[in-house]
């Protein structure tokens, strides 16, 4: 199948600022799916009770009638609510791992930043106490010992 090789990451760059406002984006779309939809698809499943103050004056009826067909068909119509449903609580568990998974990813690049940054002080307060090499007359430091 041939080799496959890692991405190119020369020239990467991370927005912790984005990634933050991707998970707050997610968020939301997770909340319209658990507040919008889900009420909607509640709604239909209410007026798919039908009108509850006329019971059914047939046995087995459905609000489609009492025919086999009628049957068949609000069979289908529960079933594919339930789909719905079960996809709806699926999509949304996915979102919340997906703002999770963005938030971690965020705060690991800002603990890396901070490492950083305190690794960069470090480096730059072990060079202010070094002491700068000799400058007379120009000359290279003579070591005691030959190559």
């Amino acid at each position: 199948m041939g080799d496959i090789r890692p991405p190119d990451t020369g020239d990467l760059q991370v927005s912790v600022e984005d990634l933050d406002a991707a998970a707050q984006y997610v968020e939301r779309l997770k909340q319209y799916v658990d507040d919008t939809i889900s009420y909607e698809m509640e709604r239909i499943k209410e007026r798919m009770k039908g009108d509850s103050t006329n019971s059914q004056a047939v046995a087995n009826g459905t609000p489609f009638g009492a025919y086999e067909d009628a049957r068949m068909q609000w069979q289908a119509l529960t079933k594919s609510t339930a789909n719905m449903e079960m996809h709806l609580k699926s999509l949304s568990q996915k979102l919340a791992g997906l703002k999770k998974g963005t938030e971690d990813i965020a705060q690991a690049f800002r603990d890396a930043e901070a490492r950083n940054a305190a690794n960069g002080k470090e480096i730059e307060r072990l060079l202010e106490s070094a002491t700068p090499p000799p400058t007379a007359g120009g000359q290279p430091p003579t070591y005691p010992y030959t190559a």
